[in-house]
């Protein structure tokens, strides 16, 4: 793995992120029809298993879930408030790093209405469309350096292009368009969604693929000659999202078809070529190493692709990367039974370096500042005082076990849980993550209830039941209860 690619890989994580997005109006009028040249073909012959892109509110749309964007711009800019990308001395102007400011600044404006965060959004807008490349009737962001890439791939040369950063510029026209009805914003979308259309042609631009098994890529790297990319998996669903909204500002079945194929291609892949069982997940096909930034990155855009298509497979993705490697930064009251507890010190690769009995006459408490899978070793809790301060002791329910709901999930729409007959016992929880209650209900055939959320509540997954026989109890996992697909 190059020093560089780490250096810009880390960069473009932060981007992804700490940046905005903003809220979007449903358009209605109809896709604009785009000029052709001859010989110019939609990228075609692609899998799809029939994924809807669905209706999401305002609120809901994706990234909308960071921060305001500040007043102050701490990141390298000009003097019009462009964004710029430091890179081996030089600077250079950046599509994905100029879309999100972008997003950030007008989600920013909706939320507050000061005119310095819409110029600012246009800013970044108008640069990408002054530097445009025209190819095929489409519009091109370029990068202007070579990106070295894992030992796996070959450089990326300049000029260089990415479904992603088309995808996430798709956004920031369409958006833009809604909030200001500017007809430029939607000539740029039209032409932005244009090259993703478009399949690969020897030394033209392009971003969108199909492999030799017949899936869809939206690629962040593309590679020609013998076509084929690194097949990036967050690249590729932040290139899924421009589509999306492309969908939801004109209705353009040719979106339609594309979010199908998109979908189609991480329901095939991620379980069986981006996960990695019991840990974090690769960040591509092509340089399949596993970074633990990314990993929440995924979960996140996993579940947010259960929102745009409502098709629960995703959130059951997402579910079992969250289980695989869930998220270390939890704190918390770890109480320990009466017993005997054994602290490890692990290293990298999960060799014990260390360990530390302690017997306990009765139960006792210590604090916790982090809940972490250890490679080959399971899920631990890390305690920063008392007896087994610096240690890592297991997460064991009945005898180690972290208070409070963590590393929760929540479903819009809610998901459906589905019970075989047999008798299961709910819990209410009070501020101390104390029983307050339980219920326990024997169902005689099989049935189902809905549930809105997911966590690891006081040590156990559980299933927060919004319905029926149980509805405000948390429901433990059992072998008779299962998610529905």
């Amino acid at each position: 793995m190059s020093t560089q690619f780490s250096r810009m890989r880390n960069t473009l994580l932060t981007l992804a992120l700490t940046m905005g997005v903003v809220a979007l109006t449903a358009g209605t009028a109809e896709a604009a029809g785009l000029p052709t040249v001859s010989g110019a073909a939609d990228v075609s012959g692609y899998a799809r298993d029939g994924f809807k892109p669905q209706f999401i509110p305002d609120a809901g749309l994706p990234y909308n879930d960071s921060a305001l964007a500040p007043r102050v711009d701490p990141n390298p800019h000009d003097e019009h408030g462009v964004r710029l990308f430091q890179y081996n001395g030089q600077t250079y102007d950046h599509p994905v790093a100029q879309a999100q400011w972008g997003l950030s600044n007008l989600r920013t404006y909706l939320a507050n209405r000061d005119r310095l965060f819409l110029d600012r959004a246009v800013a970044q807008a108008q640069r990408n469309i002054d530097r445009r490349i025209e190819s095929r009737s489409a519009w091109w962001y370029s990068y202007e350096f070579d990106f070295p890439r894992c030992s796996q791939m070959p450089v990326v040369r300049a000029p260089w292009f990415s479904a992603m950063a088309q995808g996430q510029l798709l956004s920031l026209f369409a958006r833009l368009h809604v909030v200001t009805g500017d007809q430029k914003w939607r000539e740029a979308a039209d032409r932005t969604f244009a090259s993703l259309l478009l399949p690969p042609a020897t030394g033209l631009p392009w971003a969108s693929w199909v492999d030799d098994a017949g899936r869809l890529w939206l690629e962040e790297y593309p590679v020609t000659p013998g076509v084929t990319g690194e097949r990036v998996l967050n690249g590729h669903i932040f290139a899924l999202y421009g589509v999306y909204d492309y969908w939801r500002l004109t209705g353009d079945q040719r979106a339609v078809a594309l979010f199908d194929g998109a979908a189609t291609t991480l329901r095939h892949h991620v379980p069986s070529t981006f996960r990695a069982p019991q840990w974090i997940s690769r960040y591509s096909i092509g340089c399949p190493s596993s970074y633990a930034g990314y990993h929440p990155v995924h979960i996140g855009q996993l579940l947010k692709t259960y929102e745009m298509t409502r098709a629960p497979v995703f959130a059951g993705l997402a579910d079992l990367f969250r289980e695989d490697y869930p998220a270390p930064t939890v704190s918390g009251t770890v109480v320990f039974s009466g017993g005997t507890h054994i602290g490890y010190r692990f290293s990298s690769a999960g060799a014990v370096l260390e360990q530390k009995p302690l017997i306990l006459s009765r139960q006792s408490q210590a604090n916790a500042d982090q809940r972490i899978r250890v490679s080959g070793r399971g899920v631990h809790y890390r305690i920063y005082n008392g007896a087994l301060a610096g240690f890592l002791v297991p997460e064991t329910p009945g005898e180690r076990i972290l208070l409070g709901a963590v590393v929760r999930h929540t479903y819009t729409p809610q998901r459906t849980l589905r019970f075989s007959a047999g008798t299961y016992t709910g819990h209410r929880y009070g501020a101390a993550w104390n029983v307050v209650e339980s219920k326990t209900f024997t169902f005689p055939r099989s049935s189902a209830a809905p549930f809105g959320a997911t966590a690891w509540v006081n040590g156990t997954m559980s299933y927060q039941i919004t319905a029926g026989v149980y509805a405000g109890y948390w429901l433990p996992a059992d072998d008779g209860l299962t998610p529905a697909t």
